[in-house]
């Protein structure tokens, strides 16, 4: 269990849930001081948190119970002194804290892999400053990602790497470490690497995928997604040959440089989620045997397009973004159920019948009666028998 927040940080809290920053009362976000530069959420702290912190804080599990691949799970309603960001209060956020902890102590996030580096962290650190800004577009984002992340098992057959070849390998993870790339074995077991570039977002040119070509024989997934690589990569990418899973979703990419991928016969995975792969380009990908999931979610690729692919490859399936549909309908449900179970029974304080305020409240014969101040709420909770008659009925729901 996360350890709860200081109380005197609630008046924080609550102006996040209100969309308001304590200091400014601006729609989603807190005052900028000196920091600069707003951190755009969806393109600076969602991939961080999909690729580093859903899996163990998400839909599956929820260490600590901690969830975080929604706004609302982040922030709950009615639980503020519980929340590990405190908009415009880093000291105060524990999830800062454990983001900075040394890497052998327990409590550190992400506790697999590598620690964020440090500019990750101070990105953080500033998206709290600035109010922690979680606009609602963004859920949709992370629910796309974690559809696509639906994979199949694989196992690598690896071809032998001589001592140069061994060489260069290591040459180039060190380069790709210092452009802040994530570079690391998919397994304890196996020589086979993954190379995440989607944290360095924008930064990440054509340029850059120039880097992975030592890594050709060994680099089986390569996570491109939301970097700002151009039609001009795909010949580079078709090169790296050992690939099974490719994610280029949010990127420029359109059919001819899908057409390019036709070249990598190991590919069983790939994400195209916000490109440009239309029907030509799937049509392209068709030849590939052991290709069985393209993610196309608002892509070009039409129902007709993927039906015809389907039809060709029947072990191939082409999503449209049901998935993610589904994720995203679930969890507004899940949040307007909780919503509806917290919603307290009186608009009127039963002790002054003044406008009440939800955040004050108390749980009476299980139910939520909120007052319209904290000394209101002390005389109920001190004789309730006193005030109860003003309450609204109990439903036959509720008896």
């Amino acid at each position: 269990m996360m350890r709860a927040m200081k109380p005197s940080v609630c008046v924080l809290v609550l102006c996040s849930l209100l969309g308001v920053s304590s200091a400014q009362q601006d729609p989603g976000g807190g005052a900028d001081g000196q920091s600069g530069e707003r951190v755009d959420f969806e393109r600076q702290i969602a991939p961080i948190l999909v690729a580093r912190c859903i899996e163990c804080h998400g839909p599956d599990e929820q260490k600590g119970d901690l969830r975080l691949d929604a706004r609302a799970f982040a922030f709950v309603d009615g639980e503020q002194d519980f929340w590990t960001v405190i908009p415009g209060e880093p000291d105060d956020s524990e999830l800062l804290r454990r983001l900075g902890l040394p890497l052998d102590d327990e409590e550190v996030m992400p506790n697999k892999g590598e620690p964020l580096t440090k500019a990750q962290q101070a990105l953080f650190t500033k998206w709290v400053e600035q109010g922690a800004s979680w606009p609602a577009e963004a859920d949709a984002w992370i629910a796309a990602q974690l559809a696509a992340k639906v994979l199949p098992k694989t196992t690598f057959a690896l071809p032998e790497v001589d001592a140069r070849g061994r060489e260069a390998i290591a040459a180039a993870t060190e380069a790709l470490r210092r452009r802040g790339a994530v570079v690391q074995r998919v397994a304890k077991d196996t020589e086979a690497i993954e190379v995440n570039l989607s944290l360095l977002g924008g930064k990440v040119t054509d340029e850059d995928v120039a880097l992975l070509a030592p890594l050709s024989p060994v680099l089986v997934w390569l996570n491109a997604a939301r970097t700002a690589i151009t039609p001009a990569s795909a010949a580079r990418i078709a090169a790296l040959t050992e690939l099974r899973r490719l994610d280029v979703a949010g990127t420029k990419l359109g059919d001819a440089a899908f057409a390019r991928f036709a070249a990598l016969e190991q590919l069983e995975y790939l994400n195209a989620f916000g490109t440009g792969l239309g029907d030509d380009g799937l049509v392209a990908l068709l030849g590939l045997p052991k290709l069985r999931s393209v993610y196309a979610w608002q892509s070009k690729v039409t129902e007709a397009g993927a039906a015809k692919a389907k039809a060709t490859s029947p072990e191939l399936r082409v999503d449209l973004g049901r998935y993610a549909a589904q994720r995203l309908a679930d969890a507004e449900r899940q949040i307007a159920e909780r919503e509806q179970r917290e919603a307290p029974v009186n608009t009127v304080c039963p002790v002054l019948d003044e406008p009440v305020d939800a955040a004050i409240f108390s749980i009476h014969d299980g139910r939520r009666v909120a007052f319209c101040c904290k000394k209101c709420k002390a005389k109920f909770d001190a004789d309730p028998a006193k005030y109860v008659g003003k309450l609204p009925a109990k439903k036959a729901a509720d008896k």
